[in-house]
């Protein structure tokens, strides 16, 4: 899924733009105005009005946001758990077919910390996206801009920092070669806001196999008789609503005998200045890579806590928005090493080390007696990828494949899948303060940096002591040293 904390983002209103801050993903989002009123979409009025709350629920005031303030509106309305747990149920069953697998299943990942599903992490992989124009809206943005954005080498337009194909060639240390055929635009046959409920998959499948009689065929690199990969990307900005937010999910059709299975739905934007990787990056990582979503979704899992699990220091956090998503941050050693994508490990014990940047091939581990719950320490200094980092240094991260980011606690029971120990031991990510801050790495340490006594701390999530004891880190250029003593 594609998570938004607090961004600032532009949206209809009735016939202008509105901008409003936003939390949430595609199962369920709040809206803010800038200045922290909720707001709601009132359907009849085709704008975003002020909310009150009835019985636990959010509803319209009738009163336009740009205007005066109802009186006894206060800010920053949520409805109660209960409210926002049948609403992200209803959308869960809008979404996913009754066959396919828990509500929740993106923050956990029941297989080895995975994802279910076919994983296909690497060869030679070619998607099929498909651009996509409504009756009301079109763009600029060519097949042949979004080629070069997913496949081409050394790209760099619009700021991006590289292509689709150059990031997960690089993250894989070239295992995975993942190109896209891209056709269209198409044009469908509705406005806009009628897909915001309706989704618009079928139909888009339908124009690519009967009109433009394309074989999906030559997108089955596994011969199972299945699409690979299936990308939409819809013209104009990017609508944070309903079933047009961005995200990643299942629909069973078949063509000529060849089924469609997973599929991502982004914006292509209004025009190549939208263009950008990091979304895009962020889906594929579940549906090729089946990776989990690793920040909290907050009320789903019982409790009225959120946090933003590891923040920016992964793509499957919330790090696909740095740079407005045209500098990912990579993903995280811990996730890499999940999809086999880390030949070369490296057993800390009782040593001197040297944490090389952009060693995408290695993961260093320290294992404890729980096979499951280990340590993992990677250099994360702010260069190429790393570029748009908060923070610039030595990242540790405590890890065990059967947690899940939605579980802030830190506790035995309940606790992060991947967890980032923020150097400055302030818990940021855990309380929600924010995705990430200048503080949260290892700079220069000399002495020691983390053992079971310091803040934070190396024991294990039963706050037993794990061993692990680092000091003296220094910097060596793009290197960092370390010890384990």
């Amino acid at each position: 899924m594609s998570v938004i904390v607090g961004e600032i983002l532009t949206f209809s209103h009735g016939d202008g733009e509105i901008e409003l801050r936003v939390y949430g993903d595609e199962f369920l989002a709040r809206y803010e105005s800038l200045d922290g009123y909720t707001a709601v979409r009132d359907n009849d009025l085709n704008i975003f009005c002020y909310a009150s709350l009835h019985d636990g629920k959010l509803v319209s005031t009738g009163k336009d946001i740009t205007g005066p303030i109802p009186n006894g509106i206060t800010r920053h309305l949520k409805e109660n758990q209960s409210e926002r747990k049948r609403k992200f149920n209803d959308r869960h069953r809008e979404i996913y077919p009754p066959s396919t697998d828990t509500i929740g299943n993106f923050a956990f990942g029941p297989n080895n910390g995975l994802l279910d599903g076919k994983r296909i992490s690497e060869g030679d992989v070619i998607g099929l996206t498909v651009l996509v124009e409504f009756a009301d809206v079109s763009t600029s943005v060519t097949a042949k801009d979004v080629t070069e954005m997913l496949n081409d080498l050394n790209y760099n337009k619009n700021g991006n920092h590289c292509s689709v194909y150059e990031y997960f060639h690089t993250m894989s240390s070239g295992k995975l070669r993942y190109i896209n055929h891209v056709i269209g635009p198409i044009k469908l046959s509705q406005k806009l806001e009628y897909y915001k409920n309706h989704l618009l998959i079928k139909e888009a499948m339908d124009i690519v196999v009967n009109d433009l009689g394309i074989d999906l065929s030559k997108y089955d690199s596994q011969n199972r008789g299945i699409i690979d990969a299936l990308n939409f990307l819809y013209a104009g900005r990017t609508v944070y609503e309903e079933n047009l937010w961005p995200h990643n999910s299942i629909i069973n059709l078949e063509y000529n005998g060849i089924k469609t299975h997973f599929y991502m739905l982004a914006s292509c934007g209004r025009d190549t200045s939208d263009l950008s990787i990091g979304t895009f990056c962020h889906e594929t990582g579940h549906l090729l890579l089946r990776l989990v979503d690793n920040y909290d979704y907050g009320y789903r899992d019982g409790d009225e806590i959120e946090s933003q699990g590891i923040g920016v220091y992964c793509l499957m956090g919330s790090g696909n928005h740095l740079n407005r998503g045209r500098t990912p941050s990579p993903i995280c050693a811990f996730s890499r090493n999940l999809i086999n994508w880390c030949d070369n490990e490296i057993i800390l014990h009782k040593n001197s080390y040297v944490a090389k940047h952009s060693d995408y091939n290695t993961i260093m581990k320290y294992p404890t007696d729980n096979s499951k719950e280990y340590f993992v320490i990677e250099n994360r200094n702010a260069l190429d990828l790393d570029s748009s980092l908060p923070s610039s240094g030595l990242a540790i991260y405590h890890c065990d494949t059967q947690g899940s980011n939605e579980y802030q606690d830190g506790t035995k029971d309940r606790h992060f899948q991947c967890a980032i120990l923020q150097a400055d031991g302030k818990l940021d990510l855990e309380n929600n303060r924010n995705r990430g801050d200048s503080t949260d790495l290892y700079d220069e340490v000399t002495g020691i940096a983390l053992s079971y006594s310091t803040t934070p701390s190396s024991r294990l999530w039963d706050e037993s002591d794990s061993g692990l004891i680092v000091s003296d880190i220094h910097k060596l250029g793009s290197n960092i040293s370390f010890n384990i003593i």
